[in-house]
């Protein structure tokens, strides 16, 4: 491989590499552009956008755009068609779920992620700290999972996969509760919901729909894709 000061072939001109971390950023927002267009399935789009996070070398992300056209998109679906949903955890069966739960933290930071399952309701609470509670790749139990989030000056993040349906009502004072989602997932029967409460006072919480191992600016990115790509199948 290359390094940053060889030259080309000719010995005259310096040659340009790109290291990981900037083509992984190209190839993601290739693959979005490729979504946004309908070129993409959204389970395509979240296998690539994956494998793409997962890189740690160029050869592992070539894999992520492997089969799109010269011009970096494949061939089109069919508008209108139907969205095939998100691959999520299998759920967790009744006995493996905790009835309660709690997560506190004061002038600290917690976090709960990863391959887990959460109890039936869960406590959180940030005290001039933060906590993150991240459902992604959770086993959420059958039925209703609650979580009631108390923020005192503090923050409270709520990260939830795409088509996991999610109820949200909470109060605040001098602060924020809100629900980030342009596109919310629709009650399914028999499916395991989430349902959010609770206040924040001079503090925050947040429930943002994140696909896994997407960041805070990605999603905010491919909501606006989806936001474009909806109005074009309106038309």
């Amino acid at each position: 491989m290359r390094k940053k000061n060889d030259t080309d072939a000719r010995g005259t001109r310096p040659v340009k590499v790109l290291e990981v971390d900037e083509a992984r950023e190209r190839a993601i927002d290739l693959l979005s552009e490729c979504f946004a267009r309908d070129m993409l399935s959204v389970e395509d789009f979240e296998r690539r956008v994956g494998v793409a996070h997962a890189a740690g070398s160029m050869v592992e992300l070539g894999e992520a755009i492997e089969g799109l056209g010269g011009d970096g998109l494949t061939a089109p679906e069919k508008v209108g068609s139907p969205e095939k949903a998100p691959v999520r955890a299998p759920a967790a069966a009744f006995s493996e779920v905790r009835p309660t739960d709690r997560a506190v933290v004061v002038l600290g930071e917690t976090k709960r992620a990863g391959y887990w399952v959460p109890a039936r309701r869960t406590t959180v609470a940030a005290v001039m700290g933060s906590a993150r509670i991240d459902l992604r790749e959770a086993r959420l139990g059958p039925g209703t999972t609650n979580i009631t989030a108390v923020a005192v000056m503090g923050s409270i993040e709520i990260l939830v996969p795409p088509g996991l349906h999610v109820q949200c009502g909470g109060s605040a004072v001098f602060g924020t509760f809100e629900r980030r989602d342009s596109n919310p997932a629709p009650v399914a029967s028999g499916e395991s919901m989430v349902r959010v409460d609770g206040f924040s006072v001079f503090g925050s919480v947040e429930i943002e729909t994140r696909l896994v191992g997407e960041s805070g600016k990605e999603a905010k990115r491919r909501r606006r894709l989806e936001k474009k790509r909806r109005k074009r199948l309106k038309r």
